[in-house]
């Protein structure tokens, strides 16, 4: 989910034929759309054989809801395990692409090419309020912080 409106109706249309693929697919991941003047992301938490669930009122949109009584004990742990699944997967991708970006970032400032870049317009990353306090710095143990 974005923190903020996207403001290219282009940009926010791909988003949405996007999402409109994983929800036909069922499937769960992440997408970033990017254009020359803004980018936009969602999440595409909860997929029908997953335990992460809708939920508008949760910080990103979903939840975890796994209850045996309703699914059984058998179906319920592999909903959970597919879950967790699921935030292990977007958890390495996430590595990966900022492992690769900085390497590409340090082998264009390699030919002589300076630039700056704030991430996130300088706002801070929205907290889901478990695990980092909002005003806490993320991936401190990556930054030497």
């Amino acid at each position: 989910m974005n923190d903020r409106p996207v403001e290219s109706p282009r940009l926010q249309k791909a988003l949405d034929e996007i999402k409109q693929v994983y929800a036909r697919y069922g499937l769960a991941g992440c997408a970033m759309v990017i254009n020359p003047d803004e980018a936009a992301f969602f999440y595409a938490m909860h997929a029908p054989w997953s335990a992460i669930r809708y939920d508008a009122a949760a910080p990103l949109g979903w939840r975890l809801r796994a209850i045996s009584k309703e699914d059984g004990k058998a179906k319920t742990e592999q909903r959970v395990e597919a879950a967790v699944h699921t935030v292990c997967q977007l958890s390495d991708f996430g590595a990966q692409t900022m492992d690769w970006m900085e390497q590409i970032k340090a082998g264009i400032r390699s030919h002589g090419i300076d630039f700056e870049h704030t991430p996130f317009n300088g706002r801070p990353l929205p907290s889901l309020g478990m695990g980092r306090a909002p005003d806490e710095p993320p991936f401190t143990d990556q930054q030497g912080a």
